[in-house]
């Protein structure tokens, strides 16, 4: 399987903006990108949190709570701000596990896409 990447909207209180996010389902989270792209947004990044990075360092990235929609499904979630944060040509963010299966979705492996799955009430 190769990378899958989507179309998402962060929205904060002041307003929207359209991402191209690849999917990290290594990535335990919502969605970080760089504070550039969602500036204006209206969220407060008065949170802190370390995040492990794959070479064993540590980055203390900023977050803040906004909305997070992907495929037509919202879900509020933890929008990170990481400066340092290095994506390939394209891609804006990484939309991590959280922000999948909170509205139902998961990465197919064999398709290499996103796919619903129903979310169960037990």
């Amino acid at each position: 399987m190769g990378s899958v990447a989507v179309n998402a909207v962060v929205r904060g209180p002041g307003g929207k903006v359209r991402l191209r996010a690849l999917v990290d389902t290594g990535f335990y989270g919502d969605i970080i990108t760089t504070p550039d792209r969602v500036q204006g947004l209206g969220v407060e990044f008065r949170h802190e949190r370390v995040r492990r990075l794959p070479d064993g360092r540590a980055a203390r990235v900023r977050y803040g709570i906004g909305e997070v929609e992907v495929l037509g499904e919202v879900t509020g979630g933890d929008i990170e701000v990481w400066p340092d944060l290095k994506l390939p040509t394209g891609v804006d963010a990484l939309l991590g596990v959280t922000a999948l299966e909170k509205p139902g979705f998961r990465v197919d492996p064999k398709t290499g896409r996103l796919e619903r799955v129903e979310l169960y009430l037990l």
